[in-house]
C-alpha cells in the first residue's frame, strides 16, 4: 500500500511523464477489473499476492527480455491523431479535449479503424465488464465523441450502422 496515492495513478503519472521502464504491479487486488485498470493505466504485467518468489522472479526476467519500449505507437485515421501515452488528441494540429470515457471510446475505435464495432463490445472494452446501466450510453457518448473530433472540422469519421454498431473511417473522415 502506498500513502495518499494509489499504484494506478503512479504508473499513469509515469507514462505522461514518458517514463518507459518496464513495470509490474504487485498487489492483493485480485478483481479483474483492477487487473484491467493496472494495465491500461500502463502497468506491463501485474501480479496478485500471494505469489511465489520463482514466479515474480520469471516475470522480472520475461519484463526485461521486452525491455522499454521508445514510445507507445500513436494511433491515427487520415488527421486524426492519439496519444494513448499523453492521453492527447488532435485533428491535424489542432489539440482536442476529451473526457477519460471520450477518450477510450476514441481510442477503441482507432484499434479497429475501418472495422465495425458492436455497442456490445464497446460497452465490454470501454465500460467495466460489469455495467448495468443503460446500454444506449453508448450512443450519447459516440455523439459527444462527433461533437469533439467531427463536426468542428466538417468531418464525418464515426459512422453509424444500423442494427451493427459503429466504425470509425480508415482514413478519418
Amino acid at each position: 500500500m502506498l500513502p495518499g496515492v494509489d499504484g494506478h495513478r503512479i504508473c499513469a503519472t509515469l507514462r505522461a511523464e514518458s517514463v518507459w521502464s518496464p513495470i509490474l504491479m504487485l498487489t492483493a487486488r485480485d478483481a479483474e477489473r483492477d487487473e484491467v485498470r493496472a494495465l491500461d493505466a500502463g502497468a506491463d504485467d501485474y501480479l496478485t499476492k500471494p505469489f511465489s518468489h520463482a514466479v515474480l522472479v520469471a516475470r522480472l526476467r520475461a519484463l526485461m527480455r521486452r525491455g522499454a519500449p521508445e514510445r507507445p505507437a500513436t494511433l491515427t485515421a487520415g488527421d486524426l491523431r492519439l496519444d494513448p501515452a499523453s492521453h492527447r488528441v488532435w485533428r491535424g494540429t489542432d489539440p482536442i479535449g476529451l473526457t477519460a470515457r471520450e477518450f477510450a471510446l476514441l481510442e477503441f475505435l482507432l484499434r479497429r479503424p475501418g472495422g465495425t464495432v458492436s455497442k456490445r463490445e464497446i460497452l465490454a472494452h470501454v465500460w467495466d465488464f460489469d455495467f448495468e446501466g443503460d446500454p444506449n450510453i453508448v450512443e450519447v457518448y459516440v455523439r459527444r465523441l462527433r461533437n469533439k473530433v467531427d463536426r468542428p472540422f466538417g468531418r464525418s469519421a464515426i459512422e453509424t450502422l444500423r442494427g451493427a454498431g459503429y466504425r470509425l473511417a480508415a482514413d478519418g473522415g
